[in-house]
């Protein structure tokens, strides 16, 4: 959990800075707003998770530092540097020889099927109506397929 946490900081950090110079040098305020909401998407994404996850907080800060040699421990981790030696993350690749599942057509039909809905919302029933019957059709052979494992 720590290495996404990271990930949302560094995230946040670049935005910001990037943020920063995007605004002196143009001056536009759309981009740097947008700028500035990813920033605050980030930092909202770490405040939820950081706070839900519990064992987050013992995987970036180790438990037997103190003082100032602990907050730049925390920032070194924070931003993927290095891990502490209680590391204990498995390898995504390591676990289990897992049964490969079985490839399907419905998942592209399904985005196939949201184009035409969406598009038909905005041109008219001449693309809402084949994206009804798409969906429909969709849903029929997933939920089939899905039944007949």
């Amino acid at each position: 959990m720590a290495e996404e946490l990271r990930f949302f900081l560094r995230t946040a950090l670049y935005s910001a800075v990037v943020g920063t110079i995007y605004w002196f040098v143009s001056h536009e305020v759309a981009g740097s707003v947008l700028l500035v909401f990813v920033v605050f998407s980030a930092l909202s994404f770490v405040g939820v998770v950081g706070g839900h996850v519990r064992q987050a907080r013992d995987e970036i800060i180790p438990p037997r530092s103190a003082g100032l040699g602990r907050l730049s421990g925390t920032v070194i981790r924070l931003f993927g540097f290095e891990e502490h030696a209680g590391s204990t993350s498995s390898q995504p690749l390591a676990a289990g020889l897992d049964p490969i599942p079985i490839g399907s057509v419905w998942p592209l039909l399904a985005g196939v099927a949201t184009v035409f809905l969406l598009l038909g919302l905005v041109y008219g029933p001449w693309l809402l109506l084949p994206g009804i019957v798409l969906a429909a059709t969709t849903v029929w052979g997933w939920v089939g397929q899905m039944d007949a494992r």
